[in-house]
């Protein structure tokens, strides 16, 4: 494991520095001392910025905050022994939160110790049980012990206590994408893109878009569509069940884009071909939201009903798509369209919540 989830984890903690500072009752002067401090963390002097942390802690040794971030410096000297004791100090401090327990976790995987790594995440869920992180963190021991599948069900089980925590959506995309079952990688990675932005989501653009071009194949005059194996229809009294996946599969090939492709002879998808693709399938949702609720397809039906889809499109796919975006916004009708879509969504905010999920369920 790397040490980008130490550096995720610091970064979303300084990011709520002011308002934790306040919580925990620091000074003025123990706010400034502790912005120097960070300041020399960032740029790769971590020995000033335990000096600093020390010398506030000779007045503050209670201070959650000043503690965790001592915590984060001695990670970056792989000092893991120290932050462990450090963590244990603090874990039972009125301010703590499930993020301590992510850095404790993670301490113990970078010094090899899985089992006590799991431990601390578990740990923590008794405390915090709707901690997306903690779950996430247990997929990704999963994952390195050889197990997607298990590793995707904890990564589901995050997006369903913390619907709107980012990352679990990200790993799970990118284990669809490479699975026989790409179409969860299409939703989990969209999903993912309107709620992170930042280089994890020009990453999951490129993904997205390559696997939606292996999974339409032209053959012999042919255009096979393959998103996903789930293809058995079941009977459920008189009523027949037809899986989410294959309806969603279907629906793609009453796509206008799908028709166009196979009269160019062609497999290469355009934006265009893109849009038209997951605009059917959106529009469909009505048919099936009951049996299959899923709040990506409510939220697009809402943006289609806005009349801003292809705006919505062009702006979540523009760093995959960059000259086609450079194009279209080049058009001023465009660019005023883009202009309203953004001034829309902030009005219309994606927020996913435990009554709005995007995770697979069977029928409803």
């Amino acid at each position: 494991m790397n040490t980008t989830k130490i550096l995720i984890a610091s970064l979303l903690f300084l990011g709520c520095l002011t308002a934790n500072a306040k919580k925990s009752g620091l000074s003025d002067f123990e706010k400034d001392e502790m912005q120097k401090a960070i300041s020399y963390y960032d740029n790769n002097k971590p020995d000033i910025a335990i000096d600093i942390y020390n010398n506030l802690l000779a007045n503050n040794p209670q201070s959650y905050i000043i503690n965790y971030e001592l915590a984060l410096a001695k990670v970056a000297k792989q000092e893991y022994a120290e932050a462990i004791k450090i963590t244990k100090k603090i874990e039972r401090n009125s301010d703590v939160e499930d993020k301590l327990f992510q850095l404790q976790g993670n301490v113990y995987d970078f010094m090899g110790e899985r089992k006590k790594a799991v431990a601390s995440y578990n740990k923590g869920l008794k405390k915090f049980p709707k901690s997306g992180c903690l779950y996430m963190e247990k997929g990704n021991i999963m994952l390195m012990e050889d197990d997607p599948n298990g590793a995707i069900n904890l990564y589901e089980k995050a997006m369903e206590v913390e619907p709107a925590y980012s990352s679990p959506y990200y790993r799970a995309s990118a284990l669809f994408l490479g699975s026989t079952e790409p179409i969860w990688g299409l939703i989990y990675g969209e999903t993912f893109l309107l709620l992170e932005k930042g280089q994890r989501n020009v990453a999951i653009q490129d993904a997205m878009v390559k696997r939606l071009g292996q999974a339409i194949k032209l053959e012999n005059d042919t255009l096979h569509v393959s998103l996903t194996q789930q293809h058995t229809v079941n009977m459920k009294g008189l009523n027949l069940i037809i899986p989410f996946e294959l309806l969603y599969e279907l629906e793609i090939l009453k796509s206008p884009a799908i028709d166009k492709l196979k009269s160019e002879k062609r497999d290469t998808i355009t934006i265009s071909d893109f849009i038209e693709i997951r605009k059917v399938a959106a529009n469909a949702y009505k048919d099936w939201e009951n049996r299959y609720p899923n709040y990506l397809f409510e939220y697009q039906k809402k943006v289609i009903d806005a009349g801003y889809f292809e705006a919505y499109t062009m702006d979540l796919f523009k760093d995959v798509y960059a000259d086609e975006y450079k194009a279209y916004v080049a058009n001023e009708e465009n660019q005023k369209t883009l202009d309203a879509y953004k001034a829309w969504m902030t009005k219309n905010p994606f927020e996913p919540n435990e009554n709005k999920l995007i995770i697979r369920k069977g029928p409803q």
